[in-house]
């Protein structure tokens, strides 16, 4: 009957009402072919294929991580962006609309990457674990085949609008261009969301629901909490990384004015990096509880046996960034006219920091199992009995408040003395720029480590008692193992990181040298 009522309709308007029905007949007819389908059986014939010299997992390891690196990245640097190009708008301060541009451009560049990774990283999830991808396809269905391409799509499309329209629209069509970034950014935040579902799937699949909808499936125990805590942690590895990029062009520039110009960079990086880490291990414990929640031999598996080894490294790695956060304000204080007045109160807090840090990563003994194995001797191990409370949740929850507050108090003080006193931009002790470095190249580190912790929590399993791995690597890695592993990714991602900025930034500095000499040599 509609198609009949579209005879009486010419042109291009027939066209688009059959177009429009046919859309509205698929849609109406959807969930009964995608809902009423149950997930087929597994295949059994489907054999996987082994990966030359490193293994599957090593081989998945690598390219995950990659992926999630360079994904991180791309996530919490737009957010960093849009917030500088806004604050340009408003104060007409040309530093955030030139940090914004040239932090851009390298975003660019690791797009590509997080892309590449990520269609490889697809690639090897399905020739190495088949059956696995097979049951977890089936399980996001709707996500996998429409809403994970569809948003990849329209970040891509987002992501190059943006940053080929940024010489177009300015003056008054700058707020469109202010728009498209943020729209950038509620699309990468959908974009996590969307695949934090799977992630989380794994780990905490629904209990006591015989026939899952995938919303139940997606609205498992850890979602929300992995979105938040990752959503934190990406806006502080962006805030690092542009500490990274901020060190470096300092320490390639000539002119004085590029000098001042990278320092203040530097300052504005470890603002967002420090900011963001404050509420970051509230977040963690939150992602914690929830593991707890749902099944407490998790948690004793991640904090008590053989995770635990793994939580005392995490817990140096993140006592490295708030110590280095801290010193880094400290030198920098040296340049600023009239801060000698807070410098005492930083002492202070600098001190409490050190020891809280070491209180937090203090463990009860130092072997990673609940229960020694027989024959193992545990003498010399163990904090004397008069410290042991040192290694109880109490005590390392009071340091990991004194630090955050402390961290917090320091924050203030040291911004205070950038409002009230003179800045000598450029002029920064070398040294915080390698702090800088430091606190990026930690932050890799710690991403890596604790990437690899939220995969081991399933012990031998796909997803936790529901698919079980079968491999030859279902099984714990040691602390050894992992940390080669996990410093090697860490190496190589950030020797092709220091590569990206050379090739977005240092490359472009030597062709506008260039360009000058070129037009003078052809007037002649």
């Amino acid at each position: 009957m509609l198609f009949a009522a579209l005879h009486g309709i010419k042109g291009k308007w027939k066209t688009a009402g059959a177009v429009l029905i046919c859309l509205a007949a698929t849609l109406a007819f959807w969930p009964d072919v995608v809902f009423a389908q149950k997930v087929p059986p597994v295949p059994e014939n489907i054999p996987p294929l082994n990966f030359p010299y490193l293994g599957n997992r090593a081989a998945l390891w690598f390219v995950a991580q990659f992926h999630i690196l360079f994904a991180s990245f791309i996530l919490g640097v737009p957010m960093f962006v849009i917030v500088s190009e806004a604050l340009y708008m408003k104060s007409g301060n040309k530093n955030f609309e030139r940090m914004a541009k040239e932090v851009t451009k390298v975003t660019a560049f690791c797009y590509s990457l997080a892309a590449l990774t990520g269609g490889w990283f697809a690639l090897l999830l399905f020739a190495l674990y088949p059956k696995f991808t097979y049951f977890i396809f089936h399980k996001f269905d709707l996500i996998w085949i429409i809403f994970y391409p569809f948003l990849f799509i329209v970040e891509t499309a987002l992501m190059y609008t943006y940053y080929y329209s940024w010489n177009s629209l300015t003056g008054d069509k700058k707020k469109w261009h202010l728009l498209i970034g943020i729209v950038l950014n509620i699309v990468g935040v959908a974009t996590l969301f969307a695949l934090d579902a799977p992630a989380s799937y794994m780990n905490t699949p629904p209990k006591g629901i015989e026939n899952p909808t995938l919303w139940d499936n997606v609205y498992n125990f850890t979602w929300i909490p992995l979105n938040l805590h990752r959503l934190i942690g990406n806006i502080t590895f962006g805030g690092y990384m542009v500490c990274i990029i901020s060190a470096y062009m300092y320490f390639f520039s000539t002119k004085q004015e590029d000098k001042a110009y990278y320092d203040w960079q530097g300052y504005i990086g470890n603002l967002i990096g420090v900011g963001a880490m404050i509420p970051l291990p509230i977040m963690g414990y939150i992602y914690s509880y929830e593991f707890y929640m749902y099944d407490a031999s998790i948690g004793m598996y991640m904090m008590s046996d053989r995770l635990s080894m793994f939580f005392e490294t995490q817990a140096v790695l993140v006592g490295f960034l708030f110590v280095a956060s801290n010193y880094y304000m400290w030198i920098s204080m040296k340049r600023i006219g009239g801060a000698e007045r807070f410098e005492s109160w930083m002492k202070v807090n600098y001190v409490l920091i050190f020891f809280g840090a070491m209180i937090w990563f203090l463990p009860r003994h130092y072997f990673a199992t609940m229960v020694p194995e027989a024959g193992v001797d545990v003498t010399g191990t163990e904090l004397p009995s008069h410290l042991g409370y040192l290694a109880l949740m109490k005590a390392k929850n009071l340091a990991a408040v004194i630090i955050c507050l402390c961290t917090f108090t320091n924050f203030f003080l040291y911004n205070r003395a950038v409002k009230t006193g003179q800045v000598a931009w450029g002029k920064v002790d070398p040294t915080a720029q390698y702090i800088l470095i430091f606190l990026g190249f930690s932050d890799i580190w710690l991403m890596n480590l604790m990437g690899a912790v939220r995969e081991l929590v399933r012990k031998s399993n796909h997803v936790y008692n529901q698919v079980k791995d079968t491999t030859p690597d279902s099984y714990t890695p040691t602390l050894a193992y992992s940390g080669v592993m996990t410093t090697l990714i860490t190496l190589i991602f950030f020797l092709i990181f220091s590569f990206i900025i050379w090739l977005s930034l240092r490359v472009n500095v030597d062709k506008k040298k260039e360009e000058p000499q070129l037009a003078e040599e052809a007037a002649r």
